[in-house]
């Protein structure tokens, strides 16, 4: 699925079931440019991801009901030791390469655009 954050083009996975984000980006030894993977939750709620299995470093940005985003954070392969939970509840987060947020001057508040709306089962 195509989407925008900002107004920057991503192309994402989508993670809409307990299976699909259980699974996330564990195992994988890459993510190309600009791609990325969409966690979509049934309902807005505080969630937490960690890099259990994970050897990419990512970014996870976490944005609310209307698509704002919330908060991003880096993460850095540490078999699950930490945790990073969104501050406040969120909808939906996105996966991307480390760096990803920062490098396109993504900040707090940027808009999450999707060509239609997704909701977690």
């Amino acid at each position: 699925m195509n989407v925008q954050i900002g107004g920057v083009d991503l192309v994402v996975e989508v993670a809409d079931d307990l299976d699909s984000r259980t699974a996330g980006l564990k195992g994988r030894d890459e993510l190309a440019e600009n791609r990325g993977m969409l966690f979509a939750f049934p309902e807005a709620q505080k969630v937490g991801f960690y890099m259990k299995d994970t050897v990419i470093p990512l970014d996870v940005g976490f944005f609310d009901e209307q698509g704002f985003l919330i908060e991003y954070f880096s993460m850095t392969p540490d078999d699950g030791k930490e945790i990073y939970t969104s501050p406040e509840p969120a909808l939906y987060a996105i996966e991307t390469n480390k760096g990803w947020y920062r490098n396109n001057n993504i900040k707090k508040y940027a808009q999450l655009s999707m060509p239609q709306p997704v909701r977690g089962k």
